[in-house]
């Protein structure tokens, strides 16, 4: 038995602090730091979760929480900037109409349990089209929306779920971005 006032106390408690900290650690102590983790907009505001380096889930409307990606900021020469991120772009959107206006549609996930998602980057920002919960379908697809604008087509696409909600992820968590 080791007394407060023997030498040896100071070791033993040290060796106390080590092995909780490893038992932390591998009991998932950074799956609890890794739940504590925001993503910050330029405000400070909440924009989302992490549930990967580049996917993040963020609050649509009240009851619509879908996955959004970021990329890194780079400078001039291309070098990466620390712990700052922007909104990715480079999705397209599948259309019903010959316009780009009615009908929108995405491809299905292969990421279980969350919505499927298209960004794209608009003359307003990078637009994220949020597609509703449930089976795909097989659409008559008249026009494709990309980055560089609406493209006429004629086509039947499978694998499509239809687009439940839209919003411009720049103006509403304006980057640049922080896991914080």
């Amino acid at each position: 038995m080791i007394s407060a006032c023997d030498d040896r106390s100071g070791v033993a408690m040290k060796m106390l602090i080590v092995a909780a900290t490893t038992a932390l650690v591998v009991s998932g102590g950074d799956v609890a730091l890794a739940q504590s983790a925001m993503l910050r907009d330029s405000t400070g505001q909440i924009a989302g979760r992490p549930i990967s380096d580049t996917m993040m889930l963020v609050v649509v409307r009240p009851g619509v929480i879908a996955p959004a990606l970021i990329r890194p900021v780079v400078d001039a020469d291309g070098r990466v900037a620390s712990g700052l991120a922007t909104w990715a772009a480079g999705g397209s959107v599948l259309f019903t109409s010959d316009d780009c206006t009615s009908g929108a549609h995405v491809y299905s996930t292969s990421h279980a349990g969350v919505r499927a998602t298209s960004q794209l980057e608009t003359a307003t920002g990078t637009t994220l089209y949020v597609g509703a919960i449930g089976n795909t379908r097989t659409v008559p697809v008249r026009s494709i929306l990309y980055s560089s604008g609406c493209a006429p087509v004629a086509l039947q696409q499978s694998g499509l779920v239809p687009v439940d909600a839209i919003v411009n992820l720049t103006t509403t968590y304006p980057p640049p971005l922080s896991i914080q």
